[in-house]
């Protein structure tokens, strides 16, 4: 069986030394939000030591934060 590292580098040579690790996490991350991922368990799956650093794959979501607060139970049912 062939190495993914050799499959990737011969499908795009020109990715820099380790950077196959990065685009992976960013992939997955981006994916995870367009799928209705919580930002929080992002955070925790990801490592991140603060929310400010997962918030960066926030926007791959835009109703993220309206859904967020339609389902608070304290707003009284206000949606915005």
């Amino acid at each position: 069986m062939k190495s993914f590292g050799g499959i990737l580098r011969r499908v795009k040579p020109d990715i820099p030394p380790n950077q196959a690790t990065h685009i992976l996490r960013h992939t997955f991350a981006s994916h995870f939000m367009m799928n209705g991922g919580n930002i929080i368990a992002l955070q925790q799956i990801l490592g991140h030591a603060s929310i400010q650093q997962t918030m960066a794959y926030a926007h791959l979501a835009p109703d993220y934060l309206q859904n967020a607060v339609a389902l608070n139970p304290l707003n009284g049912g206000v949606t915005l």
